[in-house]
């Protein structure tokens, strides 16, 4: 299993949340170059100990990137949810850092005192690969600004969004997302078709859909105009409780198609955005019912009400439902006391 399947779905759904629109208010470093920036170090080592406390230790093979020389053992802290999916002797390719933003000026960096720390962006969510050659190769090419805008690189990473590694799909996508370079060969080199279809392809990574899915509502020069077909048809088609086969974390995805249609201000279809009101997610349940409010105030009191009425209505939306219907009851008094003068 790859070691992004079940890490960092949350975390890189709230990560993409504040990232997404509208366009990024702060310059993001793609993914292989934050790899390769100053204080960073980058990696190749075989893993020998799985701490559940949230910590790596790797055994140091080669340095690609990096000073000083790391020790012959790298303890590093990493998120919790990726200890299940890596194994003890399996060779890795990590990028981490022994540093922080100094609280009393952000823009300095010092020491961290909890130690080595895995890096995780956009793009990596964390920094943590298999070791093999061609990870080594997409690593290799990113060492300078040339080669991260090579034609050679674009390929390899337009094969890597197709291939069934999860990490470089991820990577990959973050480049394309961020790498304003690769605009001109994705419109000349077939590459708005390859994003399009991953974008659409429900087996592939909801992590990895919403990043590509935001950037080509961002920039549909670069990568067509798509964006608010492909999010319509994940509203109306995902089902509610996920696939039958592990796909990942899908709320992030239909939250951002969600927000993406309603900037675009496209109408949704009453149905597509009722049945959201029954997802086990409570975020969903309210974006849903408030933008279905904004069509028809009748019909989201009306839904609400048919989401409370069902038996079979998840325990947490069936709350969160209960406190909104208090609140629009609330809303709703207030509007008719000031229209008949007693408010």
């Amino acid at each position: 299993m790859s070691i992004l399947c079940k890490a960092g779905t949350l975390s890189a759904v709230v990560a993409l949340c504040a990232w997404t629109l509208p366009a990024f208010a702060e310059r993001v470093e793609p993914p292989l170059e934050l790899l390769y920036a100053p204080g960073n170090m980058l990696v190749a080592g075989p893993l020998v100990e799985i701490n559940p406390a949230g910590r790596l230790v790797f055994k140091r093979k080669d340095v690609l990137s990096g000073k000083p020389k790391p020790p012959e053992l790298i303890d590093v802290r990493v998120p919790v949810a990726i200890l299940r999916d890596v194994r003890v002797g399996e060779r890795y390719l990590f990028g981490y850092t022994e540093l922080r933003p100094d609280p009393r000026q952000p823009t300095r960096l010092v020491a961290n005192p909890d130690g080595a720390m895995m890096l995780s962006s956009i793009g990596l969510e964390p920094a943590l690969f298999l070791d093999t050659a061609e990870t080594r190769a997409i690593i290799r090419a990113g060492r300078s600004e040339h080669g991260r805008e090579s034609r050679r690189l674009f390929e390899r990473l337009l094969k890597a969004l197709t291939g069934p590694d999860r990490a470089l799909q991820n990577l990959a996508a973050g480049e394309f997302a961020q790498e304003t370079e690769f605009g001109e060969r994705l419109r000349e080199d077939g590459g708005q078709a390859v994003v399009e279809k991953i974008v659409r392809d429900k087996a592939a990574p909801p992590t990895v859909r919403s990043l590509l899915l935001t950037v080509a509502a961002t920039r549909p020069s670069d990568f067509g105009d798509w964006a608010s077909n492909a999010s319509l048809e994940i509203v109306e088609n995902t089902p509610v409780d996920g696939y039958a086969f592990e796909a990942g974390d899908l709320d992030g995805l239909v939250l951002t198609a969600l927000e993406l249609l309603d900037k675009a201000s496209v109408q949704i279809p009453p149905d597509a955005l009722k049945r959201w009101v029954w997802s086990p997610n409570p975020l969903l349940a309210e974006r849903s019912n408030l933008m279905q409010r904004r069509q028809s105030p009748t019909l989201a009191r009306s839904t609400v009400q048919q989401a409370l009425a069902d038996p079979k209505l998840p325990e947490k939306t069936r709350k969160f439902l209960s406190d909104h219907l208090r609140r629009l009851d609330r809303i709703d008094a207030k509007s008719a006391a000031k229209k008949d003068g007693t408010g």
